[in-house]
Formats: C-alpha cells, structure tokens, sequence
C-alpha cells in the first residue's frame, strides 16, 4: 500500500511537472505528462476508472483508443 501510494504521488508531481514545461516552449511537456499519467494508473485503480470514463464520453478519443487496443491485440498474438 505504501509503495502504491509513493507510486501515485510520483507520478501526480511528474504530472503537474509535465503542465508546467508544456507552458514552457519546447517538446518537454507532453511526453512527460505522459510519463506521469502512465505511473499513476499502474499505482491506481481509481485513476484507471476515471480516465476510462473520460474516454469514453468523448467519441472520438474512445474510437482511437479502441483502435490501438486491436493493433495492440493484431500483434501481441504468437
């Protein structure tokens, strides 16, 4: 449970760190609010359940989520 909660917590301060360099210009800000999104939802069943559900009430963002979860799936297969 500690390690889950250090793992969130990382992952929320490489986030706000990741908003912050996205005002700054150059190509900092997204890949690291990436970085930080991807930790907290492998520490974080909640964070999971609430970026689904953001994904999908907007149907184009569920479309292409979808469609790289079947090319995901196209080429995990042996």
């Amino acid at each position: 449970m500690i390690i889950r909660s250090l793992l969130l917590s990382l992952g929320v301060i490489i986030f706000v760190l990741g908003i912050m360099l996205f005002l700054v210009p150059g190509p900092f800000g997204i890949p690291t609010m990436a970085i930080g999104l991807s930790i907290m939802l492998k520490a974080s069943d909640t964070v999971k359940r609430i970026t689904l559900r953001l994904i999908h009430k907007n149907r184009h963002s569920s479309r292409i989520w979808y469609s790289m979860r079947n090319l995901y799936k196209r080429f995990r297969k042996p």
